[in-house]
């Protein structure tokens, strides 16, 4: 029979564990959203980039049309 000293330290390494975990998991969450701003920030830098890169090709072929 299990007395009630071995499960207040079973339930204390549960405890421990279960702390862990938690914390594991905020450290996660923390990453993914640093992650996720950092990601926002590419792809606003890409869309910057290719706005430009498609109004200067325009502006290329309008000048070309113009000089025929």
């Amino acid at each position: 029979m299990v007395d009630d000293n071995e499960i207040r330290f079973i339930l204390g390494r549960l405890e421990g564990k279960m702390d862990s975990l938690i914390s594991q998991m905020r450290s996660l969450g923390e990453n993914i959203a640093n992650h996720e701003s950092r990601l926002q920030e590419l792809e606003k830098s890409k869309a910057w980039i290719l706005g430009v890169s498609a109004a200067l090709s325009g502006a290329i072929a309008f000048l070309f049309n113009i000089l025929k």
